[in-house]
């Protein structure tokens, strides 16, 4: 949670609106309001009675910021819609974009202080306090994203954008940090008797269900179950006819945590009877699936129920952890601590208590606590491992790098001691699951053979160490042929071998015949070959791509899908292939409107040159204006623009242009294009043709020292790749031990330079006998 709440004020100041805050007051000529003395009663029981503004905890310099730019009627139409908007704009949050999810984070807490400003001031529209009880709802609920590491990463923008644009000082860091830890203690009572005033005053509004809904969700989180059950049964009595299948399943699941069958059984029954509510074959089969994990979750509510009075240790292990896959954490928690009193020698009573702590708040500091409490206990099941394994090597990581941060020595204490920690536990693991046990000793043996180099700056000597991975994740795939981990090891390795035959080898391994239609295998490999074919360009291996872009199977997402293939047709269309073109045009037009963000920046950019590969060079530049505008930080749409410019003979500018491009792009591909056209300009006389070839040669030289896949992708088939490596191990209490191990490229379209196949071929001249030449200077075409 650490620094989040700069982003409160940047959005308070982001424009001026609304005014200061007043004691409401009552109009003595108000009209007297229908009463409902059921929502009432419900109303008088949930309220905790008037409380202060949520943004009445922010420090006096950030209020006194905040006060400067609200000016004007807080109660005026037009801000209280903009408070509505604002607030509903966290639905469509973009959860795996920390940059989109920061932009949308100040736009919600704008839309939060304008709403309590002009709740303050005397308003008592439903539909802004209906926005309240949900904005209530998202603030509390960042105690459980605090440690999420993409909410890291948006917390790190945010603080770096406050520094950058506000000059706030550590000191104010603190303060502010401090005053979203007491908002979001303080958000569930704001929640609470925002609700109670929406049931008093407007129970017959449209909004009063969802209202219902939220509340019964804050009760069972509070672990007040039977409250929980009620307003979620009275939601669904308001919404009346409207109540769909999906309302009672729902209410199915709050009837499960409170260890209710006889309630779930008829909430079940009423689900079926009006089923999903919405047409279609494919609403029917997910909501035929919904209901058979709702039924897997009634047995193990029964079976929890069973356990009760269950006094041996096995049974009780097992109602433990029922309870807390049921949200039943304090429960759970009593029982492990209980039984860790009483088998103080037993790891799986400590392991239990980890769960608890990974599912209450993803308390990462909590569980390793307690898998390392157990590390020389006896009964070390499958569990403890998985646990263990998802968060020691994490946790490890994250103390080297706090201890690196507060040193400038690059030596780590107990470096040895921490990788056999982890070896250890890998070792154990072998007999609970020997294939994914070989993997994580691989990638551990190799992290520590390689960690000291790196740290010593030894970056050829633990670059050789780091290209043993694809041979070795080749080998796993021998001894473990069916190994889903294996295989997107190997995938995902490809880009780090230095041979082209090799990196071919790799990204075209036959798969065993239980794993040719497993969808994310089949993404992982045709992204392994597309990125191969584009970094060697390799024809033979672009055409083994296109045939896995066409044959995906059919349970791959959908727009993983269309951006491969929208991918491989404009490469084929920019040869000439007309068909492919426009199918990419479409296919790109088609994810930009469902994008946002740098994900709508990327497709509107590649819809753009793909109609500039038509020859429509002017359509092409008003789509790229739109993908500049989509994604202000990202400078590919400004390199595409002026690439375009030149070819319609525009001069003017450019060389400043391609200048910042090429300072400022986070794509070595770009960087290197936008080189290559300040050379071409200097060749034409804008420029000093000396400087920018010498320019050029060291941009490349310094790209290929700091690159760490088998070659710097030049983009000399318009296509250049912003890859992502995710490596990474967790653990979820709903899926158990995570080796997330992928790739995930960023195709970006572009204009090649003009003088980047001369440059490579001159430097491939010029290169001094017993030289090593850099690898794929000849031009191939796709």
């Amino acid at each position: 949670m650490r620094r989040l709440a700069l982003v409160v004020a940047l959005a308070a100041a982001c424009k001026p609106a609304p005014a200061t805050t007043t004691t409401p007051e009552k109009s003595a000529a108000a009209a007297p309001r229908a009463v409902d003395e059921e929502l009432a009663a419900v109303a008088d029981r949930l309220d905790p009675g008037p409380q202060p503004p949520l943004h009445e905890v922010l420090p006096t310099w950030l209020k006194g910021k905040v006060e400067a730019v609200l000016t004007g009627d807080p109660k005026s139409k037009k801000v209280m819609a903009e408070a509505r908007e604002a607030i509903t704009a966290w639905d469509k949050v973009n959860s795996q974009d920390p940059a989109a999810m920061l932009q949308t984070t100040l736009v919600f807490a704008r839309g939060l202080i304008l709403a309590e400003r002009a709740v303050t001031a005397g308003s008592d529209d439903p539909e802004l306090l209906a926005a309240l009880t949900k904005a209530y709802r998202v603030v509390h609920s960042l105690r459980m994203l605090q440690r999420s590491a993409l909410f890291g990463q948006m917390l790190h923008l945010g603080v770096e954008l406050a520094r950058k644009e506000a000059q706030v000082e550590a000191r104010q860091i603190e303060e502010v940090v401090a005053a979203l830890g007491q908002a979001v203690q303080r958000a569930p009572a704001l929640h609470m008797h925002a609700t109670a005033r929406m049931l008093r005053e407007h129970p017959n509004h449209p909004e009063v269900p969802e209202v219902l809904v939220r509340a019964s969700q804050a009760k069972v989180e509070a672990q007040q179950y039977a409250e929980g059950v009620a307003l979620r049964r009275l939601a669904i009595e308001r919404k009346g006819e409207r109540a769909t299948g999906s309302d009672f399943a729902a209410l199915m699941g709050v009837c499960h945590s409170a260890l209710d069958p006889a309630c779930a059984e008829a909430a079940r029954k009423e689900a079926e009877a009006r089923g999903p509510g919405e047409p279609g074959d494919d609403k029917a089969a997910a909501f035929k699936k919904r209901l058979a994990d709702l039924d897997a979750t009634l047995a193990k509510v029964r079976r929890a129920l069973e356990l009760e009075q269950a006094t041996e240790l096995a049974a009780q292990l097992e109602r433990g952890h029922l309870l807390a896959n049921l949200d039943r954490l304090s429960d759970a928690q009593k029982i492990f601590a209980a039984l860790a009193a009483a088998h103080p020698n037993d790891a799986r009573p400590q392991t239990g208590l980890g769960v608890v702590a990974m599912q209450r708040d993803f308390d990462f500091v909590g569980v390793t606590r307690h898998v390392r409490a157990a590390r020389k206990m006896a009964n070390h099941d499958r569990l403890y491992y998985e646990v263990a394994l998802g968060t020691v090597p994490p946790m490890m990581l994250a103390e080297a790098m706090a201890e690196l941060a507060q040193t400038s020595d690059v030596k780590l204490t107990d470096l040895d001691a921490r990788f056999d920690e982890v070896l250890e536990l890998a070792r154990g693991y072998r007999a609970h699951d020997p294939a994914r046990a070989a993997l994580l000793e691989l990638l551990f043996t190799l992290a520590r053979e390689a960690v000291p180099k790196i740290l010593a700056k030894q970056r050829e000597a633990a670059l050789a160490v780091v290209r043993k991975l694809p041979d070795k994740a080749m080998a796993l795939t021998r001894k473990f042929p069916e190994s889903r981990d294996a295989w997107r090891l190997v995938f995902s390795s490809s880009r780090l071998a230095a041979d082209p035959r090799k990196a071919r080898l790799l990204a075209d391994a036959p798969l065993p015949a239980s794993l040719q239609q497993d969808p994310d295998l089949r993404v992982q490999q045709v992204r392994a070959q597309l990125d191969a074919a584009l970094m060697w360009e390799d024809g033979e291996l672009l055409l083994t791509a296109v045939k896995s872009a066409m044959s995906l199977p059919a349970e791959v997402d959908a727009d993983t899908a269309a951006i491969i293939r929208a991918t491989v047709d404009a490469i084929a269309g920019r040869e000439g292939e007309k068909a492919s073109l426009q199918r990419a045009i479409d296919a790109f037009a088609a994810l930009a409107e469902r994008k946002t963000g740098k994900d709508q920046a990327l497709a509107l950019n590649n819809a753009a040159m793909a109609v500039a590969f038509s020859g429509d060079i002017p359509a092409a530049m008003s789509i790229l204006e739109r993908a500049a505008q989509a994604d202000k930080e990202d400078v590919t749409a400004f390199y595409n623009m002026s690439a375009l410019a030149y070819r319609m003979q525009a001069r003017e500018g450019l060389a400043e242009v391609f200048a910042k491009v090429a300072g400022a792009s986070t794509i070595a591909g770009i960087r290197l294009n936008s080189r290559a056209f300040l050379v071409t300009l200097a060749d034409a006389g804008q420029g000093d043709v000396a400087v920018t070839r010498e320019e050029f040669a060291a941009s490349l030289a310094s790209e290929e020292d700091g690159e760490f896949r088998g070659r710097v992708p030049l983009g000399r088939w318009g296509v250049v790749e912003q890859g992502e490596f995710k490596v990474s191990l967790g653990y979820s209490t709903a899926l158990g031990l995570i080796i997330l191990d992928e790739v995930v490229p960023r195709w970006w379209l572009v204009v090649p330079a003009p003088a980047m196949d001369s440059l490579l071929a001159a430097r491939a001249k010029g290169t001094k006998k017993g030289e090593k030449p850099a690898k794929g200077e000849k031009p191939a075409k796709p």
